[in-house]
């Protein structure tokens, strides 16, 4: 959808087991802070700050849990890249300043080595951490590029499912981080009354008094003091010791004194750290990013096609989010916004010369000149986005005026050599037309800077394909409307 450009922060998300302490959790990202410092001169580092506590993961999802983390690596800008950013901004730019460009290396030169770093000191398996990604800041509202939705009432199924994704995830070549939203919470304890329990006239009702008002923070009464009003609250010291919990002696309606373990069979479930429901339906995500100048979240799915297929007939149901969703938006809108262009260029072009023929010659330069819009792509080695769909939309009307001022002449020729002699005129002017254009976008062409890199694509479909289209209106115009036209040589 949009280029990734250069950010001055690196955000490193980790979690934990669900069970550990927010103390205990400060320590790994302390660590960890401290081995990142020792590449501060190479990556050009000008601070690390960590929270343990919060962290916003892979599919841009705020988590706040004792159990999470966040590193936040800031780095130096970069320094100047090409010709403009080293001559022209530093003399135009009323605010320039040079004294934080000290970076050699792209943010996502960065990124790829961070994690690199991570993998070398198998922080994952040294801290029995469940998830450890890095994380860029990317444009627009895609924060995953992989977003894939599993939506089941069977956790045994989505579990398995999401397994076997993120295991082909991790095999693909160019797949930055592989995370999901199914990270199990604390484990739950469930009490059930067995047979002996019930002979004795134990039901759930009552236990859950007994149990209630010895575990629970409940308030027992009201007190003033000078500050004000006060809640006495009264609580067990053994509340978190599981095997005084089963030991502790539970008073019968009769008077009689049981053990709860006499009466009681524990039982341990697994829980979802969070359920996520949308329409009414439980969803579970598999996110991950990719490395786009090696592969696209496109090319990705296409890879997970079989796997995704054989979840479907499991009796899972998929929805593709992230990428592949904005895509399909996108190509639903510009199908609207072409057609309706198209149109209007008809008419308009229709209105000035009064002639379908000769319209629709002037409008079939339209889609061959999308062949420059490939061509630059190819040649600038970079991906079709949105900007370069907007660019190439954009192109169909830029690209008629050369062929307005061709078919304006050409019109008034009566004998084929009337037509070498009156397109040999529309040169100049159809070039100089097309030569300030190119000018004008040759700078963000080759040369963006910042942020500015997200319109480089739309800035790729306007010059590359206006430098076609106005080869096809010296040259193909003119032929073929000589061949609608059918003159004869008069010689």
């Amino acid at each position: 959808m949009f280029p990734k450009f250069d950010s001055t922060i690196v955000n490193i998300v980790l979690k934990s087991n669900v069970n550990s302490k927010l103390e205990h959790n400060n320590k790994i990202v302390k660590d960890i802070v401290k081995d990142l410092l020792t590449q501060q001169k190479n990556w050009s580092i000008k601070n690390i700050t960590s929270v343990a506590g919060y962290r916003r993961d892979s599919g841009g999802n705020t988590e706040n849990y004792p159990y999470v983390m966040s590193i936040s690596v800031e780095l130096y800008r970069l320094k100047p890249q090409n010709f403009v950013d080293r001559y022209i901004t530093p003399n135009l730019s009323f605010y320039y300043d040079d004294k934080d460009m000290l970076r050699d290396k792209s943010s996502q030169e960065v990124s790829k080595e961070i994690v690199q770093f991570i993998k070398q000191h198998n922080y994952k398996k040294r801290y029995h951490l469940i998830d450890i990604s890095v994380v860029q800041k990317k444009v627009g509202p895609i924060k995953a590029d992989v977003k894939i939705g599993l939506v089941s009432n069977n956790y045994k199924k989505i579990s398995k499912s999401i397994k076997l994704l993120e295991d082909k995830l991790h095999t693909i070549k160019g797949v930055i981080s592989v995370a999901n939203s199914t990270t199990q919470g604390i484990d739950e304890l469930k009490i059930k009354i067995n047979p002996y329990g019930l002979l004795l006239g134990v039901d759930e009702g009552y236990l859950g008094d007994i149990l209630a008002n010895k575990y629970l923070n409940l308030k027992k009464s009201t007190a003033f003091d000078d500050d004000g009003i006060l809640d006495i609250k009264i609580e067990s010291t053994y509340k978190d010791n599981l095997e005084h919990f089963k030991n502790q002696q539970i008073e019968l309606k009769d008077g009689r004194i049981v053990r709860l373990n006499q009466i009681c069979n524990f039982i341990v479930v697994k829980s979802f750290e969070k359920i996520t429901k949308e329409n009414g339906e439980t969803n579970f995500y598999v996110f991950s990013n990719v490395d786009t100048k090696i592969i696209t979240a496109s090319e990705v799915l296409n890879k997970l096609e079989p796997i995704l297929n054989g979840i479907r007939k499991d009796g899972i149901k998929i929805i593709l989010k992230g990428e592949a969703q904005k895509n399909e938006e996108l190509k639903n809108d510009m199908k609207l916004a072409t057609s309706l262009a198209m149109v209007l260029i008809l008419l308009s072009i229709l209105y000035l010369f009064n002639s379908f023929r000769q319209t629709l010659i002037v409008m079939s330069v339209i889609p061959f000149s999308l062949l420059g819009v490939l061509i630059g792509h190819q040649i600038m080695d970079v991906n079709l986005g949105m900007t370069s769909m907007i660019g190439a939309l954009g192109l169909a009307g830029v690209v008629i005026n050369d062929g307005i001022i061709m078919m304006t002449y050409l019109r008034k020729a009566q004998t084929i050599e009337d037509i070498f002699e009156m397109s040999a005129k529309r040169f100049r002017p159809i070039i100089l037309t097309s030569v300030t254009t190119l000018i004008g976008i040759s700078s963000l062409i080759y040369f963006p800077t910042g942020q500015a890199i997200i319109f480089q694509p739309m800035a790729i479909a306007l010059g590359f394909g206006l430098a076609w289209g106005t080869v096809l209106n010296l040259l193909y115009l003119p032929v073929m409307y000589s061949l609608t036209r059918r003159f004869k040589n008069t010689k």
